[in-house]
């Protein structure tokens, strides 16, 4: 696996050098940068400190699970709905005792609750018409969105985040409407919650000089434009870098093992020539893609089809043709008067004369396409050495016919005397 990855990566460095050197590239950038921003906006609250118009009524929240829509269906519909476009609405009396009694565990004809930031105000008639015999009707009014756990913040907490201050003082001061907004960056606006605020409690909202301000989240976008400078003189320098790095882990590929090579070390460099073929076309697919999303450089080549399939067959097609290559190349086979040994991708294995249970053939096939319909072909037909334990050896059959030659010689010259004659036979047909 390690001479996969070396030649693999020696593929890469080389296309990749290669197309940085010799292929043409923009060098104007396009584009525009997409960033996540907080926009300020003045909050309506009422001020907890203003007790004076709740004369002296304590307020309770019932935020939590107290109030629910399966205990209390029409009290929760109420709630829900109130707000500034729906300023009074009414319950069923029954549920209204029931939650008076469970939930606020006292009976009041006045209370004031909060839910959810909205201050109600609950009333009920104290002097029911007996004579009519009808209920009471509870009724809710919305007074006005209401948190007291929302602190206040100074100019020394701002100091450490001016985008912050220079929105709070862009929304204090009278500016055209025309004028855009301040952008805060999220991750100023996020380290300042993290100081100051707690999310959960206060809805990353603050008081500053008496006036409420609470986040708007949204996306800010910044165009990118200009020729990038000496951009095509550092693409060859790095091109350069790359097809030496390639070149010496290259060379590394090609040292000749014990025994006889199954494919000599011509075909490994036919084979890796043929790679490279495909190979530097789609990493100048891959290359224009990485400029588009790392700088904004629009592809040379406008094809949305050719810069996907080449920047797909880069990174996933590339690999398992150098898969294919270093498996077919990489083999030896050693044979001697004590067995067979075989040294390929997947490591060394050896078989002793006396263990050698039966030599067969395994056909080995390719899917091509023929007339639009995947069909298989015939690949080549490899050795199988069978030991009698259950295990085998498979030998790549050999490109060149003197390979081939060779090893039936290496099997005629050293394979006991009882066995030459019946494996000759079957390598006859090999």
């Amino acid at each position: 696996m390690k001479i996969w990855l070396r030649r693999l990566l020696a593929l890469w460095l080389l296309s990749v050098g290669a197309a940085l050197i010799f292929f043409p590239y923009n060098d104007t950038r396009s584009g525009r940068i997409e960033k996540e921003v907080v926009y300020l906006r003045r909050q309506a609250l009422l001020d907890p400190v203003e007790t004076s118009r709740f004369e002296g009524q304590e307020i309770t929240d019932i935020t939590g699970p107290e109030l629910n829509p399966d205990d209390y269906p029409d009290l929760w519909r109420a709630f829900i709905n109130l707000g500034e476009d729906w300023p009074r609405d009414t319950a069923s009396s029954e549920e209204w005792n029931r939650f008076q009694a469970a939930v606020l565990q006292h009976r009041s004809p006045q209370c004031l609750v909060v839910f959810r930031e909205k201050l109600i105000a609950c009333s009920i008639e104290t002097t029911p018409d007996e004579s009519q015999g009808k209920p009471l009707v509870p009724r809710f009014a919305y007074l006005g969105r209401y948190n007291p756990a929302i602190k206040d913040l100074a100019k020394s907490d701002l100091s450490d985040f001016p985008a912050i201050m220079e929105a709070v003082k862009a929304l204090q001061a009278p500016v055209s409407p025309d004028a855009p907004p301040v952008a805060i960056p999220r991750s100023q606006w996020d380290q300042m919650t993290k100081r100051h605020l707690n999310p959960l409690m206060d809805g990353q909202t603050f008081r500053f000089e008496g006036t409420y301000y609470g986040p708007e989240f949204g996306w800010d976008y910044v165009e990118v434009a200009g020729r990038v400078p000496g951009l095509r003189a550092g693409m060859i320098a790095m091109g350069v870098l790359c097809v030496a790095g390639g070149s010496l882990l290259l060379r590394r590929l090609y040292i000749r093992k014990e025994g006889i090579m199954v494919n000599p070390r011509k075909i490994a460099l036919l084979y890796d020539a043929i790679a490279l073929v495909f190979a530097i076309p789609s990493a100048y697919m891959a290359l224009n893609f990485l400029l588009e999303k790392l700088f904004f450089i629009p592809w040379y080549i406008n094809d949305d089809f050719i810069v996907f399939m080449g920047t797909f067959f880069f990174l996933g097609g590339i690999p398992l043709l150098v898969l294919y290559t270093t498996r077919f190349t990489l083999q030896s086979i050693d044979i001697t008067p004590q067995g067979i040994a075989l040294d390929g991708m997947a490591g060394k294995g050896f078989i002793p004369w006396e263990s050698l249970a039966g030599i067969e053939f395994s056909d080995e096939y390719i899917a091509v396409g023929r007339v639009g319909i995947m069909m298989p072909k015939k690949l080549q037909k490899r050795l199988k050495l069978k030991d009698d334990s259950g295990g085998c050896l498979m030998v790549n059959e050999p490109q060149l016919s003197s390979v081939k030659r060779e090893i039936i010689h290496k099997f005629d010259k050293h394979a006991p005397e009882s066995l030459r004659k019946g494996i000759l036979e079957r390598l006859a047909k090999w």
